[in-house]
């Protein structure tokens, strides 16, 4: 786990299971060599957001389905919404036709 020292924010996380996991007695087991890979970056020097994703998720869930499951997402292009507001008294608001 990196954290970014000025705005105490996760910038990376790297986590692989390297041995069996069981979460409560029969709810789910993660097994060896599942995998999470996840950065963030931080854009136009205000917020933190996603940059990138990998997983690699081998588990059980129950005891009876199995899920095996690999992606990889990358997130870019962030671009600065602005929307404006108003607060307006009830007689100013009229139904449009």
């Amino acid at each position: 786990m990196w954290i970014d020292k000025s705005d105490m924010q996760l910038v990376q996380l790297d986590v692989e299971a390297t041995d069996t996991v069981s979460l409560g007695w029969v709810l789910a087991r993660i097994h060896k060599g599942t995998r999470l890979d996840y950065e963030q970056i931080r854009v136009n020097d205000e917020v933190w957001l996603p940059e990138h994703l990998n997983f690699k998720l081998d588990a059980r869930i129950a005891l009876f389905k199995g899920h095996h499951e690999e992606a990889e997402q990358t997130y870019w292009d962030y671009r600065e919404f602005r929307a404006g507001a108003r607060v307006v008294d009830v007689g100013e608001v009229r139904e449009e036709k």
